[in-house]
């Protein structure tokens, strides 16, 4: 496992190559004619000719959609990345990715999905998704990554959680007042690039660490 790990960290080098990333999570069950698979795919694609890179896990699903989507960008730079895992049920590659690398280790991949981006586009997904998603609202919450946008996709999907933060963890006090507004859904794809251009512009730093 140590050996594992140390192999794991070394590749975390090779994300220096990787410019202006936006992360894309979300389920790899469901399948290319979903309606959040083709939303995913369109907005990588929009976010790609705008000068981005798009990071997804390497998966299928959402995660290939994503990376399909930047694939049709007719823009230069690298568009798509993958950070794949080994599991006990092989996680296949998808055929979309410019630069894939496959982790041994879920925490340092988590790393890597992480750290070098500076938004993070969260569509439906499981308990995979939920994780991703919380571990990136927590860092926001102790100013890890403060300014960095989260944006829900599928209002219809995330509105019975956001009424759960909202009352429950809010009303509880579990979480502080304005924890609440770390995070944005929106299904208009315009909107969500708009966010993430003001954000991009206004912000120096938004790596892993950065106040």
């Amino acid at each position: 496992m140590k050996k594992c790990i140390i192999e794991d960290v070394v590749q975390l080098q090779a994300l220096d190559k990787i410019q202006n990333a936006v992360t894309f999570f979300g389920s790899a069950r469901l399948k290319e004619e979903n309606e959040y698979c083709i939303l995913a795919s369109n907005l990588a694609t929009k976010l790609a000719d705008k000068g981005y890179s798009i990071i997804s896990g390497g998966g299928g699903g959402i995660m290939q959609a994503a990376n399909y989507g930047a694939m049709q960008s007719n823009a230069e730079h690298l568009k798509s990345f993958g950070f794949n895992i080994h599991l006990p049920f092989e996680q296949k590659a998808n055929d979309f990715l410019e630069y894939n690398i496959t982790f041994k280790s879920l925490a340092i991949r988590k790393m890597a999905l992480i750290q070098k981006s500076l938004a993070f586009v969260i569509f439906p997904g499981g308990f995979g998704t939920l994780d991703e998603l919380f571990e990136i609202l927590t860092l926001k919450q102790l100013s890890f990554k403060k300014d960095v946008p989260i944006i829900l996709v599928g209002q219809k999907f995330w509105q019975p959680l956001d009424e759960f933060i909202k009352t429950s963890l809010l009303g509880l006090g579990t979480i502080s007042k304005n924890d609440e507004l770390k995070y944005s859904i929106s299904d208009d794809l315009d909107e969500i690039i708009r966010m993430i251009k003001e954000k991009d512009e206004n912000s120096c730093c938004n790596e892993w660490g950065c106040g």
